[in-house]
């Protein structure tokens, strides 16, 4: 007889659940520019004592690379073309790569996959909707400017119905693109299936909803109503939450590392063990802390800092900030279904493959 069924033969034992051999839902954490001097410096800042944040108590860490087709130092566009896609290609670039005549050739992203296997999807950041990271979900094209054609590729999607929840800035940009397609945004969404406002709580109504905003909106109710609709459907879905890291104003780039730790948290409380967590960067930030001491907290020795005459934040003695890309290999850290994969030193388009094989997929398509 087997240890297993002996031990269930015992009265009064339970046997634990069985850990889900597949994700069902993937939810992807994309802390943009949120490499690990960043987030090293945000935890101290926020509890004083390091390795405080939630993200660097995760099972599963290894560090990835970031490099560009053709550059080592990237931007936002090809290094999350990269992870959607399982490509690297040009910096600039949105899930297409470069063609000798000039011409791009689009890839499919993991978040089209998933449509294409009948999956619910989303879409929620605190940039721009049409911006690089948001993007490189659903869009194709050469150089990530191109606002007026992410707009219009947002709308005709390629699989499936599209990205089913959008919330993300960008409203006034939305105007201006639609106006020159002799439409507004309302239109537009309504014509494509969306209920339309610029209210997270829009969400919380069952159905597919685009939110545009402007002004920041409290993450965690936002991605929770999200994953409440998305979770509706039985196939499972695919979750992608960009949070700004940019430290060239370094009080809000490491509030915002706080505010994504903080949805992580609590996300991985009530997504379920069928759910693969994932958090990684798209790049790093010239962002070093270079001193301060343990018997005050570092937010206070910061302030101090910068109070004095003559300092800037580049030159700050506690936390200074080269307003610049870094190379530097960022941390991929996973819970859930497929964790495991992540380890040691990678590519960062092996991502999307960890992506593909927690779902058991096959790449015939």
């Amino acid at each position: 007889m087997a240890a297993g069924a002996m031990l269930a033969a015992v009265p009064g034992y339970t046997q634990a659940p069985a850990e889900p051999q597949r994700a069902r839902n993937i939810i992807l954490f994309l802390g943009d520019a949120g490499g690990v001097p960043t987030l090293n410096a945000a935890g101290i800042m926020a509890h004083d004592r390091p390795q405080s944040l939630f993200i660097q108590s995760m099972p599963h860490i290894g560090l990835s690379d970031t490099s560009a087709l053709d550059n080592w130092v990237t931007d936002s566009a090809a290094g999350m073309t990269a992870i959607m896609t399982g490509h690297k290609t040009k910096s600039g670039m949105i899930s297409a790569l470069p063609e000798a005549d000039g011409t791009i050739t689009p890839v499919k992203s993991f978040l089209e996959y998933a449509e294409q296997r009948g999956l619910s999807t989303g879409v929620v950041t605190n940039m721009p909707i049409w911006d690089a990271t948001p993007a490189a979900c659903f869009a194709h094209v050469a150089t990530r400017k191109d606002k007026d054609q992410i707009f219009r590729q947002m709308l005709s999607p390629r699989f499936g119905n599209g990205v089913d929840i959008l919330i993300g800035k960008g409203q006034a940009d939305a105007i201006a693109s639609f106006a020159k397609d002799g439409t507004s945004p309302q239109q537009a969404f309504a014509k494509a299936g969306y209920r339309f406002g610029d209210d997270p709580a829009l969400v919380k109504e069952a159905g597919r909803a685009a939110v545009l905003r402007d002004a920041d909106y409290a993450p965690i109710p936002a991605v929770e109503a999200t994953i409440g609709q998305l979770a509706r459907n039985p196939k499972g879905y695919f979750l992608m939450v960009e949070w700004d890291m940019h430290t060239d104003k370094p009080e809000n780039g490491l509030k915002h590392v706080i505010e994504m730790d903080d949805m992580i948290r609590r996300i991985s409380a009530i997504a379920g063990k069928d759910t693969l967590i994932l958090f990684t960067a798209d790049h790093s930030f010239g962002l070093r802390m270079s001193s301060g001491k343990r018997n005050a907290p570092m937010a206070q020795q910061y302030a101090a800092a910068a109070a004095k005459p003559g300092t800037t934040v580049a030159s700050n003695p506690i936390i200074g900030v080269e307003d610049n890309h870094t190379g530097e290999e960022v941390i991929a850290a996973a819970a859930g279904p497929g964790a495991d994969q992540v380890h040691g030193f990678s590519a960062n388009t092996r991502l999307f493959d960890v992506m593909f094989k927690a779902m058991d997929w096959q790449k015939e398509d």
